[in-house]
């Protein structure tokens, strides 16, 4: 597993990776992989923006399998920084909605055991 979960891109030295400051900002973007394995991408100052799939944006994304990302001219290999691949996204996203499918049958099922309770009771207050 990669240890690194936040990485920072702009123009400062301080920066995982560093950009010309021509077209960032010293604090640009940031990156983060969160427990689940989901990249995050958000700016890090109010004046900076990015691009996603040719769109700019300025607020916090999650990232999907695909999306290109860019500030100005220099694009971005997100994935790589994480060392993760399309098939690891789609695998985790998969899981997930397979566990809240699961989770809503459970519901349902509670719901059905809770009206046959109050059924058993109506009655049994009747032949009492």
């Amino acid at each position: 597993m990669n240890a690194v979960r936040y990485y920072s891109i702009g123009s400062h030295a301080s920066n995982h990776l560093r950009l010309d400051a021509t077209i960032s900002a010293p604090f640009h973007l940031m990156l983060h992989k969160d427990q689940t394995g989901q990249v995050l991408v958000t700016t890090r100052m109010a004046q900076a923006s990015f691009h996603l799939n040719g769109a700019p944006r300025n607020e916090m994304v999650a990232l999907q399998p695909g999306d290109e990302l860019s500030i100005g001219a220099q694009q971005i290999n997100w994935m790589q920084i994480f060392s993760i691949t399309a098939e690891e996204i789609i695998h985790k996203q998969t899981i997930e909605v397979n566990n809240q499918t699961e989770r809503k049958g459970m519901r349902i099922q509670l719901v059905l055991i809770y009206l046959a309770i109050v059924v058993l009771l109506f009655l049994m207050a009747f032949y009492i």
